[in-house]
């Protein structure tokens, strides 16, 4: 059945209904119209090669007169003709258009980083790349043509920071995630930097200081006389110390967290590096450190920042004194859980029970689940002498044999 063509007083005319609408005007050409009063000309046709019904949004009226929509259709009619489908034409001419905008390596960054907000990365993830990706490759590249990073450029650039070996590694990482963007955009015909990781493989991994047990008494006396601002950063790396925990975690710790009845901090799964809930057993002097964050407490978080309402505090507050003391390059707050896991293999505790303290994954499922629910009850004995030999060490005195009665038990 023929299609009686609109006239342009027929256009204008058309009025909002409750729903939206459509009128045809004839060969594929139809006039939407909402029920706000907007009118759109949209084109509908079968696709050249598939035979799939599409749609091709041509304009909004007035923009497009009604002479105007019919001229379009026309051309989009004789491109059908030739084999052309229209809707991919018209995201060519988008991406076409896209890659003028991306010719510098800041353009470039800025866009995968935008791709990169809208995945269901977490926020601390997210973070963490726009730290590398702002404070170290956009500064090396930024202003660099996409296509001139090439890679003695970007070897010579990250042999800046082959002192911190972990992090060149993220940094060529999240290169090559920008510069595969660039491919997938059509920026880059391929990736020039896809082998630049073997120019460092000779390099070795700094490992983070770790405080030699024996220095652990001297470093807690230390610690008790420096003059904190607020008792917050000094309780929050003794709490660090004791559970095990890494320092993020440690800081993050929020009241809901804790279950004074079970003696028992129970970590969710979304801030763990594992990505699993983690159940720390706590030892008489860790819950003595919240006895007294209850007193002072402030909003949800045990460690909370002094400035930032609902925050926890920064790690900052307690890296900064180390660094300006004498035990800077000796201790790195990561680097108690490598004390603790030293010390406690030389007393003859079971490793899987160290490693289930440490949240360490092994690589087999089922021995990780088994290690977090059968060995609680050993770590609970475990985590009360590191506890007491913590005491001890805070009073200058190393008692390794303070341990035997539990390890016995843990061992039995």
């Amino acid at each position: 059945m023929s299609v009686k063509p609109l006239t342009v007083t027929e256009v204008k005319g058309m009025k909002p209904r409750e729903k939206d609408y459509a009128v045809y005007d004839g060969f594929g050409l139809l006039l939407n119209v909402s029920k706000a009063g907007g009118k759109v000309w949209r084109f509908r046709y079968s696709h050249p090669i598939t035979k799939k019904r599409q749609t091709y949004t041509i304009g909004r009226f007035p923009e497009f007169s009604l002479a105007e929509a019919r001229e379009v259709r026309d051309e989009l009619r004789r491109m059908i003709a030739r084999g052309v489908d229209p809707v991919t034409e018209k995201k060519n001419r988008k991406i076409e258009m896209s890659l003028k905008n991306l010719q510098t390596f800041e353009a470039v960054a800025n866009a995968w980083f935008a791709f990169k907000k809208g995945s269901e990365l977490r926020k601390p993830t997210l973070y963490n790349i726009e730290y590398e990706v702002y404070k170290y490759l956009v500064p090396f590249f930024g202003k660099y043509s996409i296509e001139k990073i090439t890679a003695p450029v970007a070897i010579n650039a990250l042999d800046a920071v082959s002192d911190k070996n972990a992090l060149q590694k993220k940094l060529i990482s999240r290169l090559n995630e920008i510069m595969n963007y660039a491919v997938n955009c059509g920026a880059l015909k391929a990736n020039p930097l896809l082998k630049i990781k073997t120019a460092f493989t000779g390099k070795k991994n700094k490992s983070l200081a770790a405080l030699p047990v024996e220095r652990l008494p001297e470093f807690l006396s230390w610690w008790d006389s420096v003059p904190h601002t607020y008792q917050i950063a000094h309780n929050a790396l003794l709490f660090q110390i004791l559970t095990m925990v890494r320092p993020g975690e440690a800081i993050k710790a929020e009241w809901s967290e804790i279950d004074f009845d079970s003696g028992l901090w129970i970590i969710p799964a979304h801030k763990m590096k594992c990505h699993r809930e983690h159940v720390v057993p706590l030892s008489s002097q860790a819950i003595s450190i919240l006895r007294t964050m209850q007193e002072i407490k402030r909003g949800r978080y045990v460690f909370f920042s002094s400035r930032t309402k609902d925050a926890p505090m920064g790690r900052n507050t307690i890296k900064t004194p180390i660094a300006a003391s004498k035990f800077k390059g000796i201790v790195t707050l990561h680097g108690f859980r490598s004390m603790w896991s030293t010390l406690l293999n030389e007393e003859g505790f079971n490793p899987d029970v160290i490693e289930a303290a440490l949240a360490h994954k092994s690589g087999d499922k089922i021995r990780d689940i088994y290690n977090r629910t059968i060995y609680l009850e050993q770590r609970k004995i475990m985590m009360q002498w590191v506890g007491d030999f913590f005491d001890d060490a805070r009073k200058g005195v190393i008692n390794r044999s303070g341990g035997m009665k539990g390890l016995r038990v843990v061992n039995g």
